[in-house]
């Protein structure tokens, strides 16, 4: 069962959010929201995943779940989150139940022009569909 989004965004981790501040000051993304979009990735993730085994013929949900390169700030959240393990694996297995890794892009892993439109296009319906406008212009522009 998913954790409901409300509930997850309650999360907060003061040590995770100095870090990010002290390491990355000039991100244009406050330290607070990165990890609340952070979050929202996760969830979104794992939504994804179980949308997707509960119909795996539904073409909408043809598409990877990933952190495109107009999300580095949250990608910086995460590789901060990741160096308080403890806090990372207590926070993965409580609201999750399962340990999320951090895998980069394979490069050996391109889609053509058509392929990636469409999967962006369905990954952008997605994460409107579920988290709003909001979440598509803090993740996207």
């Amino acid at each position: 069962m998913l954790v409901s989004i409300d509930d997850l965004l309650l999360y907060e981790n003061k040590n995770i959010i100095n870090r990010y501040l002290k390491d990355y000051p000039n991100n244009s993304l406050e330290p607070e929201n990165a990890l609340k979009e952070l979050l929202k990735y996760f969830w979104l993730s794992c939504k994804h995943k179980i949308d997707k085994n509960s119909d795996p013929t539904d073409k909408k949900l043809d598409f990877m779940c990933s952190i495109h390169h107009e999300m580095n700030q949250i990608d910086d959240m995460w590789h901060t989150f990741l160096l308080f393990t403890k806090d990372y694996m207590y926070f993965c297995k409580k609201y999750f139940n399962k340990y999320i890794h951090h895998i980069p892009f394979p490069e050996d892993l391109r889609l053509s022009e058509e392929e990636f439109r469409n999967d962006f296009t369905n990954y952008l319906s997605y994460v409107y569909d579920n988290l709003g406008e909001n979440t598509v212009i803090t993740w996207f522009y």
